[in-house]
């Protein structure tokens, strides 16, 4: 599987999957990073974390190697800036039919989230896996479409995501668009 990331017009990154995993490439200035579901240990769904990739090969990452990572999505939650996130969240704005009906998967923040790090929902999770896709925010983001058809799949983010613009659109693309 390969796929490349555009910004506007502009061809920024390429995705490439090595083994069971990804890496990602920045093209500007060739940066390279692992995109694995393997996070905190163990192979997850709708889980992935990444890595800042040196001279080793992806192959040479183990279950219990979690050097270099340096972003994290579990169970569609992530953390940054001090907030947490979710991935394909229901906005708080939207009713349920506009939500369930609607062909966009929406990145909220979770401003009245009750856990302080994503460790705590890790620990705590299994009191959420009945709850998470009832989790309400503010939509800070949304992604469409399959990367199977000829448009592609679009990722939009807010300001407050930009630093991390290219993690979420690769994982984005990785978790839904590609059937």
């Amino acid at each position: 599987m390969e796929a490349k990331v555009f910004l506007g017009n502009e061809e920024i990154a390429e995705i490439k999957q090595e083994d069971l995993s990804f890496k990602l490439t920045r093209l500007k200035d060739k940066m390279e990073w692992l995109v694995t579901n393997l996070v905190h240990g163990e192979h997850r769904p709708f889980s992935f974390s990444v890595r800042k990739l040196g001279t080793k090969s992806t192959s040479q990452y183990t279950e219990n190697n979690d050097l270099n990572e340096i972003f994290v999505i579990r169970d569609q939650l992530f953390k940054y800036a001090g907030k947490f996130y979710m991935l394909a969240s229901h906005p708080e704005d939207k009713s349920w039919n506009e939500y369930a009906n609607s062909s966009i998967k929406y990145i909220c923040r979770l401003d009245d989230f009750s856990y302080s790090e994503l460790s705590d929902v890790d620990y705590h999770h299994y009191t959420l896996q009945d709850k998470i896709k009832r989790l309400r925010g503010k939509a800070v983001g949304e992604a469409s479409g399959l990367g199977i058809e000829e448009r592609g799949h679009h990722v939009r983010l807010d300001n407050e995501l930009e630093d991390i613009g290219l993690f979420i659109a690769a994982i984005s693309y990785l978790l839904y668009a590609s059937g």
